[in-house]
């Protein structure tokens, strides 16, 4: 255990623990600890220390065993300036107890942390709601009481000395847990209708999407703001975007297609939190394309594993069958080059570099499933002409005097709704 003394004026300072039972390498313990500092580091606290506990099973009791958590109890004493201890793992309620017993400082675990930091950075209504939700669901089997605050409540059945007006304090907290959670999905759900409007006008529309997604700090942000000039807060932080922004790209030959930056994926993302953020990452589901973006900074193989978190992920979001686009940003300050599939689009969103490689496969993509179009307008119909004119690549256009002929590309779905304008199909 080894400390470097920080400036506490950034924050809380934390002793990180995890617990080695041989299912990680060392260099995966390693990158799993150091996703723990950028962790904390974001939620504005800062690390003094770490420790690492070899086991071949977790403590029921104290998770590390009571050897272990003595040790660290006499490190934050000799200390003093520690206030935190972080586990990179998931605890029980009683071994957060317990712990806290025997550390005399507050004891919180991945799961707590990575809640902190969505609370920290939701903005919209809709990412305070999912927030919430996701705290209290994590928080309703984790509420504990002794003593008077177990005692009943309420009824009047049981033995002399049990009898109250009804519910303990403990099962009251739970149930107005559960009404809370109730309500908070009854707006969510108002949220999610007016998103699913959204998305239909957009189908209609014809104007394919296209979904970033990635692990977190992959620079999701960064290429949507220098794509669309979105104007996103972008920092060099874990989870700095939650809500998701969805802006208008124009494509090189003429063509639209919508661009959706979403919250960023990482490992041990808890099933709750997934399920919070649903409406969220459906854009993801419900897109033409998804732009995977990958952290090229990285070696080889912590990108390989967290390319597997993210697409793990997205299997369980139930998003298969559609297009990928593998996209490997930050090449600027690559490592592990000769890793790089040759296929990848690389890019570095930071500066620029590759982008008009991106935005050629982009434009490909959205078109491999259009086909090439002529439609007829009359005079009477020159609003049609003006809205087909937005919604699909225009290849050519001739006035004559009876109207307007146009020649686009476009999809079958754009096709459908000007048919009675069809005069000539080209094929693929």
């Amino acid at each position: 255990m080894q400390a470097e003394r920080p400036d506490t004026e950034r924050g809380a300072c934390a002793v990180l623990v995890a617990l080695q039972t041989g299912g990680l390498s060392e260099r995966g313990l390693t990158a799993s600890l150091d996703e723990l500092a950028r962790l904390l580091e974001t939620a504005g606290g800062v690390e003094a220390a770490r420790v690492v506990q070899n086991a071949p099973s977790a403590d029921p009791r104290t998770y590390i065993g009571s050897g272990k958590a003595k040790e660290i109890a006499e490190f934050i004493r000799n200390d003093g300036g520690i206030d935190l201890v972080v586990f990179d793992n998931e605890l029980t309620p009683s071994q957060i107890r317990n712990l806290e017993d025997i550390f005399d400082v507050r004891v919180i675990d991945r799961t707590m942390l990575i809640l902190d930091i969505f609370a920290l950075h939701a903005v919209t209504g809709e990412g305070k709601l999912q927030v919430e939700i996701a705290c209290l669901r994590y928080s309703a089997p984790r509420l504990t009481g002794k003593g008077k605050s177990l005692s009943r409540q309420g009824g009047t059945s049981g033995p002399i000395g049990s009898r109250g007006p009804g519910e303990s304090k403990l099962e009251l907290d739970r149930r107005r847990i559960r009404e809370r959670i109730s309500a908070l999905n009854a707006e969510l759900k108002d949220i999610e209708k007016t998103r699913a409007v959204n998305r239909s006008q957009r189908t209609r529309a014809g104007i394919p999407t296209a979904a970033i997604v990635g692990y977190t700090n992959a620079g999701k942000s960064t290429l949507l703001n220098r794509l669309t000039d979105a104007g996103i807060l972008a920092e060099d932080k874990l989870f700095a975007t939650l809500d998701p922004t969805t802006r208008r790209l124009s494509l090189p030959r003429g063509g639209e297609i919508l661009l959706t930056d979403t919250v960023g994926f990482i490992d041990r993302l808890p099933t709750h939190l997934v399920k919070a953020f649903k409406s969220t990452l459906e854009e993801a589901t419900f897109a033409d394309i998804i732009v995977h973006l990958v952290d090229a900074s990285e070696p080889a193989d912590e990108r390989t594993r967290k390319q597997g978190v993210t697409l793990r992920l997205l299997e369980e979001l139930g998003v298969s069958g559609k297009p990928v686009i593998e996209v490997y940003n930050k090449m600027d300050a690559a490592v592990d080059a000769d890793f790089i599939p040759p296929a990848a689009v690389c890019i570095s969103a930071a500066t620029g570099a590759g982008i008009d490689r991106l935005l050629d496969v982009l434009e490909q993509t959205a078109e491999s499933g259009s086909r090439t179009v002529k439609f007829f307008f009359p005079h009477k119909d020159a609003r049609a002409a003006g809205e087909l004119f937005d919604r699909a690549r225009v290849v050519e256009r001739v006035y004559t005097d009876e109207g307007i002929c146009l020649t686009v590309c476009c999809d079958e779905k754009t096709i459908g709704r000007y048919r009675q304008f069809q005069v000539d199909d080209f094929g693929q």
